[in-house]
């Protein structure tokens, strides 16, 4: 996938699109895309970094999320913003969602099954890790505080090999006072970590019965937002869901292992096709 379209649809949701045709995939972004400030170059920075994963040959969209989101923000307004985009704009797709998206994703598949043909789940899931909630809440305090060396400061050993870690360091520290220019402001960042910081998303997982598409959840064993127990919990809790769990790998994985993730996910799309299709 080369050639990339950007826009909004509705005026409200940002968007990058490639390719035409049947069967669309449809990523939700993560938290990224409220942390930092949009730009069409970051938009399409993150589109060529999410094409990898993907299998070519197949109409993708990926979504970002309300550029000025209101106070009352939250994971269901975020829902309903998706499932208006499929039911008028693209119609029912495969749905991933890659970390802070996973939320909206695993919400979207049990409020609208007949928009969700399938669903991918990228390092994320119902819950949080307890480290990992811990994590969001002093995000939303820098945030809140303005600071922003702090607040990236929770991303500095999301990396597998030190030496990224040691270079995203540097990138921040480089920064510096550009930092207050390529973030987002702090109301928006609030108000993004607030639609899943907002909820105790582990206090009922009932909702995950309802998911009737077949799910692919993705994780590793060093993910410090999402645990192996978390990733565990909504495999078992979704009725139709299978697991693949890279080890000594972090939230990082689909970027590190890029090409890896990518088999993982043609093998299930290739699946679910068959099975779609009966076998033919």
């Amino acid at each position: 996938m080369k050639d990339f379209q950007s826009g909004f649809f509705l005026n409200k949701i940002p968007y990058v699109k490639s390719g035409s045709g049947p069967n669309p995939i449809v990523v939700l972004n993560g938290g990224q895309a409220f942390v930092r400030r949009p730009t069409p170059a970051r938009a399409l920075r993150d589109a060529r970094r999410i094409a990898r994963l993907l299998p070519p040959g197949r109409p993708v969209y990926i979504l970002g999320y309300e550029p000025s989101p209101p106070a009352d923000y939250t994971v269901e307004t975020i829902v309903d913003d998706v499932a208006r985009i499929l039911r008028n704009d693209i119609g029912p797709a495969t749905v991933m969602g890659i970390s802070f998206g996973g939320f909206v994703a695993g919400r979207l598949a049990a409020h609208h099954p007949d928009l969700v043909k399938a669903l991918i789940l990228m390092v994320s899931a119902h819950r949080f890790s307890p480290e990992g909630r811990r994590s969001i809440d002093r995000q939303i305090a820098c945030a809140w505080a303005g600071d922003f060396e702090g607040f990236l400061d929770e991303f500095g050993l999301v990396f597998r090999r030190p030496w990224l870690n040691w270079l995203i360091r540097l990138r921040f520290r480089q920064e510096g006072k550009r930092l207050h220019e390529t973030m987002n402001d702090p109301v928006t960042i609030v108000r993004g970590l607030n639609a899943v910081a907002g909820e105790e998303f582990g206090r009922d997982p009932s909702w995950l019965a309802r998911i009737a598409a077949p799910a692919l959840i993705v994780g590793a064993t060093r993910d410090p937002f999402f645990d192996v127990a978390a990733l565990e919990e909504t495999a078992r809790l979704i009725p139709s869901a299978q697991l693949q769990i890279f080890r000594n790998e972090t939230h990082m994985l689909p970027v590190e292992r890029a090409r890896d993730v990518a088999k993982v996910i043609a093998r299930f799309l290739q699946k679910d096709r068959e099975a779609t299709s009966g076998g033919m």
